[in-house]
């Protein structure tokens, strides 16, 4: 019966050309953005939400996707042992919502990408929209003026960082630097303690 009125929610809001909330936007994501889940299984995590129960279902590839979070504005979905989607929903001027969405793939370094969609799901290119962090941003005051920090970035490459949603705003954090191996503990001082946080202004979002 919840999954019945939902669509009739959904079918009254195509009619009238608006999907302006995070759940009717979430259903009628594209398939491709959430390639092991259906659009039955997005209905499936509402339902299971709303009924107090852990949100789970048996995706695509045939393990368990577990639904951790949903908000108003932001959901969270564990969609297998070494993925994770975020999806928040931003306000871009008066009458318009912006979609971002965060993969991230714990392999054995958390490493994150980002992806901006309008209300219809066009894609907006993330420059447009944020300046990604590079790797001298996580770098103390003391490593950019250190004689060896040449030799440091030849050895890591900005490759790996994590993205977390957090009260309206991005956090990253560097997750290279134990790609070194041993080497890690000589440099772990050379970063800052704590994650770089982008706030969104409306319009971008800014460091």
């Amino acid at each position: 019966m919840k999954r019945f009125a939902t669509i009739i929610i959904l079918a009254l809001m195509a009619t009238a050309g608006r999907a302006d909330n995070l759940r009717t936007l979430f259903i009628t994501m594209p398939d491709s953005i959430t390639p092991t889940l259906t659009k039955s299984d997005r209905l499936d995590f509402l339902d299971y939400m709303d009924s107090g129960m852990k949100a789970r279902v048996r995706n695509k590839l045939g393990g368990e996707s577990v639904m951790t979070r949903f908000e108003e504005n932001m959901l969270s979905i564990q969609t297998s042992q070494s993925g994770r989607m975020d999806m928040l929903l931003l306000k871009r001027g008066k009458d318009e919502n912006l979609i971002c969405i965060i993969r991230t793939v714990n392999a054995k370094y958390e490493d994150s990408c980002l992806s901006f969609f309008t209300e219809d799901w066009k894609s907006v290119p993330a420059d447009e929209l944020i300046e990604l962090p590079v790797i001298d941003d996580y770098l103390t005051k003391e490593a950019l003026k250190n004689d060896s920090l040449d030799y440091f970035k030849k050895m890591s490459l900005l490759r790996l960082q994590s993205i977390v949603p957090a009260d309206g705003a991005l956090e990253f954090r560097y997750t290279s630097l134990d790609d070194l191996g041993e080497d890690a503990d000589k440099y772990r001082d050379w970063f800052k303690p704590t994650p770089l946080r982008f706030n969104w202004n409306g319009k971008i979002f800014k460091r």
